[in-house]
Parts: structure tokens; C-alpha cells; sequence
């Protein structure tokens, strides 16, 4: 279970992340220099960047109405306390129940858009990530959505 922790003063402070097309061992916050990434608004009015020597172009992909991003990193682990052995009065039998676990989020930032980059090119609709968030909340929606039971 998740629980948020409650927002600091520089909590929730709006950014847009970037997600590049390879693998970086890091994942958080980096103080990069303009020399290492210095995103453009190209000509042709789309983003460009270069990132070692390579191009990238950016396509900006909207969090959908309705919804914000959250960036957040857990915090710490926290246990409910239940008992760890009940006896059922019915037969008699030891019914173990292990403690609820509850992980800490703290809130980091908070973003409506994602900027999407892609080799020399501009990412399209049909790319894993765009297709994933928008299929992810329709499919999310449609699974929460109150209607009628089913059933006999």
C-alpha cells in the first residue's frame, strides 16, 4: 500500500521531463551543464537537441485532461502493527496473517507534459511510450468506471 508523505515548501515543483532514447545508469535530478544538454527550438519550430554528438528531436506529449504527473521517491516503510497470528474460534485451526506494509512516497514535482526524444527524428504516435499512456488511462477509466454488475 502507498501512502504520500506530506509536501514539503519545494515539494511539487513543476518540471518536464525528458526521456532520451538510451540507457543511462541514473535515475533522479542531474546539474547538466549547457555544454552536455542544451535543448532548441530548431528552424522548423520543433525541439532539437544534442546529446554526445548524437541528434535528437522532441515531440511534447500532454498528460491527458484530468490527470497530472507526479514525480515522487519513496521514503520509508512503515508496518501496521497487526497481530501476526489469530486463532479462528470456528475449528480451532491458526490463521497467520502477515502485517500490512505501507511504503512512503514523498512528492518530489509535478509535470503536465513529458518531452520525448528520438534519433535524428521526431517520435511518432505509434511509439511504445505515447501509445502506453494514452491505451494505460483509457484502459484504467474503462476498469473504474461505475455500470452494472454482471452476474447471475
Amino acid at each position: 500500500m502507498l501512502k504520500f508523505s506530506s509536501p514539503r515548501s519545494d515539494a511539487s515543483r513543476p518540471c518536464v521531463p525528458n526521456l532520451l532514447p538510451c540507457r543511462i545508469d541514473h535515475n533522479g535530478p542531474v546539474d547538466a551543464s549547457p555544454r552536455y544538454w542544451a535543448p532548441e527550438i530548431a528552424s522548423d519550430g520543433k525541439p532539437e537537441a544534442y546529446f554526445r554528438g548524437r541528434k535528437l528531436k522532441g515531440k511534447e506529449v500532454k498528460v491527458p485532461t484530468g490527470y497530472k504527473g507526479v514525480i515522487v521517491k519513496e521514503a520509508k516503510k512503515e508496518d501496521t502493527g497487526k497481530d501476526t497470528e489469530k486463532k479462528d474460534v470456528r475449528d480451532g485451526r491458526d490463521n497467520e496473517e502477515e502485517a500490512e506494509e505501507f511504503s512512503m512516497l514523498q512528492d518530489l514535482g509535478s509535470f503536465d507534459k513529458v518531452m520525448l526524444w528520438g534519433h535524428e527524428s521526431i517520435v511518432e504516435s505509434e511509439d511504445p511510450f505515447v501509445k502506453g499512456m494514452e491505451e494505460w488511462i483509457g484502459f484504467a477509466e474503462a476498469m473504474h468506471r461505475p455500470g452494472k454488475s454482471e452476474g447471475p
